[in-house]
């Protein structure tokens, strides 16, 4: 009896210390995280923006539609959706008076950690520009979750 509870209690050890294969333990992301702040202070100041359409012309993708609700619907920040199909994303962010156009060229890297899951892609922005907004820049290249802002937008 007492050989058997060892034995027992041997199996279960052996069995619990496998590697756990979780396959939602990724901790990437398909988006960019964008702020916006004022380009005209010294400090940086988040600003609240109101866009009514924001589109990538070339996917036919879009986030957001203030025409469609009857709030105003204000944002500091936004995601923007990279295909992991290419390299580049250019999105059109639509106000009453402009559009503003962001490119953003990045690297996709396809990961496969473990055979039981599926594979994933995880993202390094290379670069970021904008002929309308006053100035853009990465502040972090890596599209992971504990990465608060990857690109800043000033106007």
């Amino acid at each position: 009896m007492r050989k058997g509870f060892f034995i027992i209690v041997g199996v279960w050890l052996a069995i619990s210390c496998q590697e756990i294969k979780d396959c939602e333990l990724e901790s990437s992301r398909e988006f960019a995280i964008v702020r916006f702040y004022r380009a005209d202070t010294s400090v940086q100041v988040t600003k609240e923006v109101a866009f009514s359409l924001v589109t990538d012309p070339q996917s036919e993708y879009y986030i957001s539609s203030t025409a469609d609700t009857i709030d105003d619907d204000t944002v500091r920040v936004m995601g923007l959706w990279l295909n992991p199909q290419g390299t580049e994303v250019n999105y059109v962010m639509t106000t009453d008076s402009i559009d503003y156009e962001l490119k953003i060229l990045y690297t996709p890297h396809l990961r496969i950690y473990y055979d039981e899951c599926d594979p994933v892609y995880s993202f390094k922005l290379d670069s970021v520009y904008s002929p309308n907004f006053d100035s853009v820049a990465i502040a972090n290249r890596v599209l992971d979750l504990a990465v608060p802002t990857n690109v800043e937008v000033y106007f």
